[in-house]
C-alpha cells in the first residue's frame, strides 16, 4: 500500500498532518516533503509516486482549485484509474469549494482542524479498519521528549511548559530558615501553569 497525497503548498501543514496520521500506522506515504530530495528530479520524484500508489489523497480548497501541480496529479491518476481501477481516490475537503465534477460523485471527508475524528475518518477511509495506538503513543512520547531535560539545573528537568508548551518558565528558590529547608517553584509565565518540590 502507497498513499500519494496531492495538495497545494498552502495547504501544506494540513498535508503533512495527514501524512503524519498515515505513517504512524506504517502505512508508506508519498509525501513530497520526504521523498523528493536537492538534486533530484521534481517531476520524475512524482511521476513514480503516482504511478505506484494504491490511495491517492488529494487535499482538496481554494488553493487547490487553483493549482497547475494538483490538476495534472490529479488527471494523471483518473487516467491510471480509469484503465486499472487503482488508485483509489479519496478527496479531503477543506473548505467549501466545489470539487471538480470528475471527482464529484466520490465521497470526501470533510476535514476539520487535525482532530482526533479526522485522523480516524482518513486511517478508516485509506485501511478500512480504526487506527491503532499507535500514533497517540508517539505523542506521548515525543511530549514527554521535548518537554524534559534531565540534565537541567532545576529539580523538575523541565525546558517547556507541560501545559502549553511555552519555553518561558520562571523558576525560583525559597528557603525555609526554620525549618532550613528548600522550595523550588517553577512557573510558566505565557499560561500560569506552575509547580513547587522541596
Amino acid at each position: 500500500m502507497l498513499v500519494f497525497i496531492s495538495y497545494n503548498l498552502r495547504d501544506k501543514e494540513v498535508a503533512r498532518e495527514i501524512a503524519v496520521f498515515l505513517a504512524s500506522e506504517n502505512i508508506n506515504v508519498w509525501f513530497d516533503e520526504w521523498e523528493i530530495s536537492a538534486g533530484d528530479s521534481i517531476v520524475g520524484q512524482i511521476n513514480a509516486g503516482l504511478i505506484g500508489c494504491t490511495h491517492f489523497l488529494i487535499i482538496w480548497s481554494n488553493n487547490a482549485a487553483t493549482s497547475n501541480w494538483v490538476r495534472r496529479e490529479l488527471h494523471s491518476t483518473l487516467v491510471q484509474a480509469i484503465q486499472s481501477g487503482i488508485p483509489r481516490v479519496i478527496p479531503i475537503v477543506l473548505d467549501d469549494t466545489a470539487l471538480p465534477k470528475l471527482i464529484a460523485d466520490i465521497r470526501y471527508i470533510r476535514y476539520g482542524k487535525g482532530t482526533e475524528k479526522d485522523r480516524h475518518s482518513i486511517v478508516n477511509a485509506v485501511t478500512g479498519e480504526e487506527p491503532s495506538m499507535s500514533f497517540i503513543k508517539a505523542i506521548v512520547k515525543k511530549y514527554h521528549e521535548v518537554i524534559s531535560d534531565p540534565g537541567g539545573r532545576d529539580p523538575f528537568g523541565l525546558i517547556a511548559c507541560p501545559k502549553c508548551g511555552s519555553s518561558r518558565l520562571k523558576g525560583e528558590t525559597y528557603t525555609d530558615y526554620k525549618n532550613d529547608e528548600t522550595y523550588y517553584t517553577l512557573t510558566c509565565q505565557e499560561c500560569g501553569w506552575n509547580d513547587w518540590t522541596q
